[in-house]
């Protein structure tokens, strides 16, 4: 680690006398404050606010020292405690202010993640960005999925209409996560640390937000300036199908699908009989390749978990028959679907 260390050293200061840029560790006190920001506002949405988080001394913003919670904030809270906008299976019925709150913790994640690169003296590790890729890679998933489960609780209108650009906030840190990831995927140090620097950034502008007036119509409907790119994350798997033309023509990344499999089952007493199942749901389709001729077939990459990987691999091998189903953009729901048959349908 020291020589590595040393190794970057040595190669910065070489670089600096040819004039060529190098990639930069991002400064301690740029880390340390967007984590500071995005702890306070996680502690902001706290049902029992702590008055030392109320109004606190900070070297985070400039001449200004001591940091107050917005008054606008503090009256909005009783009411976002109180509406229950999403039901998780585990955790129960979560509020207007959990939901918020659970990406601003995972922009904490990202800060504190960010902060092992810095040298021991400053508080860090002096990481290597190669061994941090999978951790980056978790964060970048679980604020995918958190982002997701605001936009579909209709939280424009949360903080006093700031919703809608608090959310174009977040997709723009998620456009820096993305090229952040892909940068380590690479192992371009380069863009990774600009990468780096860039989502810190985004998060202190979040953080700033709270402090100003409401951009724009408060409020209003929000559409997405971009969107994360599909890729296949740690634990999951690419499966590749052989698929009809008419089947991939209105099929892009991202796009989710079911997969329906026809196949011959074997009824009581031996009979056969032609079926549809429902094998998959609600599968990211990462990849479309599209036929170079007319007639010809295409290929869709999906991903799968392990355990619906198999059963896409059995279904390949049991039928030739494979439908891939594009759903809603915004349906996420898994539906107990029965095998359909026509013996079924005139009985």
């Amino acid at each position: 680690m020291k020589l590595y260390i040393r190794t970057l050293t040595i190669a910065a200061a070489l670089a600096a006398q040819a004039g060529l840029a190098y990639p930069a560790v991002p400064a301690a006190q740029d880390v340390n404050c967007a984590a500071e920001d995005m702890q306070v506002l996680y502690y902001y949405l706290e049902p029992a606010l702590d008055p030392k988080i109320k109004e606190r001394t900070t070297k985070c913003h400039g001449a200004q020292t001591t940091l107050k919670m917005p008054e606008w904030l503090e009256k909005a809270l009783p009411a976002m405690h109180e509406h229950k906008v999403w039901s998780d299976p585990e955790e129960g019925q979560l509020s207007e202010a959990k939901v918020w709150q659970t990406a601003f913790s995972i922009l904490y994640e990202l800060d504190y993640m960010t902060k092992k690169l810095l040298p021991a003296a400053e508080g860090g590790i002096a990481a290597e960005p190669a061994r941090l890729e999978a951790e980056y890679n978790d964060i970048r998933l679980r604020l995918i999925m958190s982002i997701d489960r605001i936009v579909r609780a209709g939280l424009e209108t949360s903080f006093e209409g700031r919703g809608t650009e608090l959310l174009e906030t977040l997709t723009r840190e998620m456009e820096r996560m993305d090229a952040l990831t892909l940068a380590l995927a690479r192992q371009d140090d380069d863009t990774f640390y600009v990468s780096a620097g860039g989502a810190l950034q985004v998060t202190r502008d979040l953080f700033a937000q709270f402090f100003a007036l409401p951009q724009g119509a408060p409020g209003a409907k929000f559409v997405p300036k971009y969107r994360p790119e599909p890729r296949i994350v740690p634990g999951y798997r690419g499966v590749s199908l052989k698929v009809p033309a008419s089947q991939v023509a209105f099929l892009e990344s991202g796009s989710r699908i079911d997969m329906l499999v026809t196949f011959e089952a074997i009824m009581t007493g031996g009979a056969k009989e032609k079926v549809t199942a429902t094998i998959l749901q609600n599968v990211v389709v990462v990849k479309v390749y599209r036929p170079e001729i007319p007639g010809g077939s295409g290929v869709v990459q999906l991903m799968c978990n392990p355990n619906e990987a198999q059963y896409a691999a059995l279904s390949l091998a049991q039928s030739k028959n494979i439908n891939l189903i594009r759903r809603a953009s915004q349906d996420f729901e898994m539906r107990p679907m029965e095998i359909a048959s026509f013996k079924r349908l005139f009985k």
